[in-house]
């Protein structure tokens, strides 16, 4: 019985040490690898949103809590934090190691300061340095360095001229670096006796002026102009810098003729550059000009060799890129990125900013899109978000983008200028969510693309402008004190002229009283007594915005801010367009002169504006040809103005003679030019003859609608105006062909026009043709 109960009793016993003893796994869960603790802290960083989270998972790991409090091994972590697409993580590591109890010396900070500095981080590397004053009481004549660089981008001109006073404070010297950096905030600020003044300080300080000097004035004077002896003393020191600062010079001043199109100065920079790898690209430019209409190349003339050959860079072959893109050639802008990879040159997001306009200018969005969508973090972006931009499916690009890093805020502001020129608004707001989506913040230079589409083709308001600029902008800057200046005359001119071919007919016709607009001073803008920072322009007194406009004013006057050749045209425009005063609008001109700043096409434009309104066409025409002299050649806007200016004077033979003269020089008309030529007749109660010259121009920008005929005479005209808007042309040169046709189809019009004339009675303004009714119905 004792056998059988023990035998009995064993399973039970066997049973309780199995429950008992820990369960065997038989497939245990797959662990995830421990990560090395350089990379666990960049995750921390990445997944954790705030500082209190971190420093509780810090203190639970002893070997990331280690790892973090190493002073060596903290410096590579901030470094790979500021390269993150979440550069303030920096600053925060930064804040955390002091809650931890573990100081840092100022290595971390000049560390962090030279990431920012290369991502353009400017406005966090400032947070940066303040950090760094607040924590340590201290700073380096390197962070005082960066200091400079940053207030400098953000212009912050006040408080970079006194970056001398902090050296002193802390008992540095400043270096050539300093003063190259404050010499470059002058000249950037359009300040050329600043500059002057500046050049003589620092020589007195021990650094006379060198070649890299030289070199860097040569690279920043095309804000201010083309100076042959500024290019000159800059092409003398080639041989005496370093290989990239020459790279970096020579390409400042390729870039300059470029966008004049001075083609014969394009051609002797090129023989600079090493021929081996640019040769192709002065062929390419030669084809382009022989397409244009010039059909002789231009002459360069022998000037002597450079001092060294100079080897070109990405950007070099971006500048191409954007030359041709303005001409609306996409094959060429595509044969320099194969020239580029020929020469051996890897693509960077210089070029992939270039080649996108180029796509957009061409019809191509969807091609810039997946250029684009290679560059986004595919963890982030999801399709949804590619909902309301132009589809990237079929399209072909040149190289994949997917390796040349995160994008940054300017290829997001070339993609947004595209995309609102294609999809408007709706698109602009799907590009504002990929940048978020990207970690990527919008900056003044996407607030002024926005609003300048607002002012351009939504029409906007002033005010609904600014409200914009407030809440895109980190701060203000002139480019967007630019666009709502000009939107704020639009509606001045308005006031002074009206708008529309039966306002201005009213004046000339001698059955018709033209309405007196209310033209008080109050609804025009001022002249100021300071003439910076805004060319002494002031807001109407009875203008509803202008106290929302005087914070942005402000900011100008607290930050040292001059005004620059874009606002001295706006003022040159106000005096001689708005207010009619031609003697003091010629004294601005004579005043920017005076300041060492060189005229472009625009300025030369708003004079020829004023005296072509003022009737004194001799003036215009001579304002014309100083243009060409200064190598801006007479273009489809200086035309059109001679045009408008004769329309207005009743003088319609003149008109078509001057738009004759603008396609015997090989100017292509554009919508604005044809209206011009046509509204001449219109002003004086041709509207057969008006009819006649819409309907045969028409076809030499789109083909005439088939009901054209059933329509009246106002309706095409309207539908004509808004083709402009989807054309983005260029004013370009025309082929003989094009010229050829185009000049027989003048000459018609012409031979009909002196009919017209000797058929039209001595009085009444009106024309013996069958009149063509103005407001027939559809």
């Amino acid at each position: 019985m004792a056998v059988s109960s023990e035998t009995s009793a064993a399973p039970k016993a066997r049973e309780n040490c199995r429950k008992r003893a820990p369960p065997l796994i038989k497939n245990p869960p797959a662990q995830e690898p421990q990560l090395p603790p350089h990379d666990a802290l960049l995750k921390l960083f990445r997944t954790v949103p705030q500082n209190s989270a971190r420093l509780k998972a810090l203190k639970k790991s002893p070997v990331l809590l280690e790892y973090f409090t190493d002073p060596q091994k903290i410096l590579h972590l901030l470094y790979d934090l500021a390269a993150s697409r979440k550069p303030r993580d920096a600053l925060l590591a930064i804040n955390l190691s002091r809650q931890i109890g573990c100081d840092l010396g100022m290595n971390a900070y000049e560390v962090v300061a030279y990431r920012l500095g290369a991502l353009k981080e400017w406005d966090l590397l400032l947070n940066v340095l303040r950090s760094g004053i607040h924590n340590t009481h201290r700073t380096t004549p390197a962070l005082l360095d960066w200091r400079a660089r940053a207030l400098l981008e953000t212009q912050n001109f006040t408080d970079l001229y006194r970056i001398f006073d902090l050296f002193e404070a802390n008992n540095f010297l400043p270096s050539r670096r300093t003063w190259h950096l404050v010499l470059s905030g002058y000249i950037r600020n359009h300040d050329l006796a600043g500059a002057r003044e500046c050049l003589r300080d620092m020589e007195a300080s021990g650094f006379p002026p060198n070649p890299s000097t030289h070199a860097l004035i040569a690279t920043l004077y095309q804000n201010i102009g083309p100076d042959e002896q500024v290019k000159n003393r800059g092409i003398a020191s080639l041989a005496l810098i370093p290989a990239r600062a020459a790279t970096h010079m020579m390409n400042s001043l390729m870039n300059l003729r470029l966008k004049i199109y001075d083609v014969a100065e394009v051609f002797y920079l090129l023989s600079a550059y090493d021929q081996s790898k640019v040769g192709p690209l002065a062929l390419l430019v030669a084809a382009a000009n022989a397409r244009n209409g010039d059909e002789t190349p231009p002459r360069v003339e022998n000037r002597g060799s450079f001092p060294i050959t100079v080897a070109p860079d990405a950007i070099t072959f971006a500048m191409f890129i954007d030359f041709f893109a303005h001409l609306h050639d996409l094959p060429r802008c595509l044969a320099v990125v194969e020239q580029m990879r020929l020469a051996g040159i890897v693509p960077t997001l210089r070029v992939v900013t270039s080649l996108m306009r180029a796509y957009f200018l061409s019809g191509q969005g969807g091609a810039a899109v997946r250029l684009v969508a290679g560059l986004c973090d595919p963890e982030t972006t999801s399709p949804e978000l590619l909902r309301d931009i132009p589809s990237s499916e079929g399209h072909v690009v040149p190289f994949e983008t997917t390796g040349l890093g995160p994008p940054t805020r300017q290829v997001f502001n070339y993609f947004l200028r595209g995309v609102l020129g294609t999809h408007g608004l709706a698109g602009a707001r799907s590009v504002l969510r990929l940048m978020r989506a990207n970690h990527v913040n919008p900056d003044s230079q996407t607030s002024q693309i926005i609003t300048s589409h607002g002012h351009r083709i939504e029409r906007a308001q002033p005010r609904v402008l600014m409200r914009m600029i407030r809440k895109y902008s980190p701060r203000f800057t002139l480019k967007e004190a630019h666009v709502i200046l000009s939107s704020v005359m639009r509606y001045q001119k308005f006031l002074v002229d009206g708008i529309g071919w039966d306002v201005a007919a009213a004046k000339f016709s001698p059955t018709r009283t033209a309405g007196v607009r209310p033209n008080s001073e109050e609804f025009i803008s001022s002249i100021g007594p300071n003439f910076d920072p805004l060319a002494g322009i002031q807001l109407p007194r009875r203008s509803r915005h202008r106290g929302t406009f005087r914070p942005i004013e402000q900011s100008f006057v607290a930050r040292g801010i001059k005004s620059d050749r874009a606002t001295i045209a706006l003022r040159i425009r106000h005096d001689a367009v708005i207010k009619g005063d031609m003697d003091s609008a010629t004294a601005v001109f004579q005043q920017m002169l005076a300041r060492g700043m060189y005229p472009n096409q625009y300025h030369y434009s708003a004079l020829m504006e004023g005296f072509a309104k003022a009737g004194d066409f001799e003036s215009a025409v001579e304002m014309m040809r100083a243009a060409e002299r200064a190598s801006f050649k007479p273009d489809v806007l200086m035309y059109t103005i001679l045009i408008v200016g004769y329309a207005r004077r009743k003088d319609p033979d003149m008109a078509l003679r001057v738009f004759r003269q603008m396609i015997a020089a090989g100017i292509q008309p554009d919508v604005p030019a044809i209206d011009a030529v046509t509204s001449a007749f219109f002003f004086v109660g041709a509207y057969e003859m008006c009819w006649r010259v819409l309907t045969t121009l028409w076809p030499y920008i789109s083909p005439l609608p088939d009901d054209i005929n059933k329509t009246s005479l106002k309706s095409a005209v309207v539908y004509f105006r808004s083709l402009h808007r989807g054309l983005h042309q260029v004013s370009r040169k025309t082929s003989f062909d094009y010229r050829k046709t185009l000049y027989t189809a003048l000459g018609k019009l012409s031979r009909e026009c002196w009919h017209w004339q000797h058929a039209r009675p001595n009085r009444g303004g009106g024309s013996s043709l069958r009149i063509r009714p103005w407001r027939r119905e559809m």
